[in-house]
C-alpha cells in the first residue's frame, strides 16, 4: 500500500464517524440505497452478513483504485450515496 493512499485513508477517517454494527444494520434496513464496502474475501463472509448492496473489494484493490477510478464499482461514483465500510 502506498504512503499516499494511507494518508488519504487517515484523512477520510477524520471526516467520518464510527457506528456500531447494529446501528449500521438499522440504517441499511431503513435505507436500502446505502452501500456496504466489505474488505473481507467473499468466501469468508457468511451470506447473512451481506446485502444486495455489498461491494467486495480488498484494501489492495482500493489502493489501486485510488490512482485509477475506472477500477471502482460504478455505484461508488455517486458522491451522495452513504457508504458503510467494514
Amino acid at each position: 500500500m502506498t504512503d499516499d493512499f494511507r494518508q488519504r485513508v487517515e484523512a477520510a477517517k477524520g471526516k467520518t464517524s464510527s457506528v456500531k454494527a447494529t446501528e449500521s444494520k438499522k440504517q441499511m434496513d431503513e435505507n436500502p440505497e446505502i452501500l456496504l464496502i466489505e474488505t473481507r474475501l467473499r468466501e469468508n463472509v457468511p451470506d447473512n452478513e451481506t446485502t444486495e448492496n455489498t461491494i467486495f473489494i480488498s484494501v489492495e484493490e482500493l489502493d489501486a483504485a485510488a490512482d485509477d477510478r475506472s477500477k471502482l464499482d460504478p455505484r461508488l461514483s455517486d458522491l451522495n450515496v452513504q457508504v458503510v465500510t467494514t
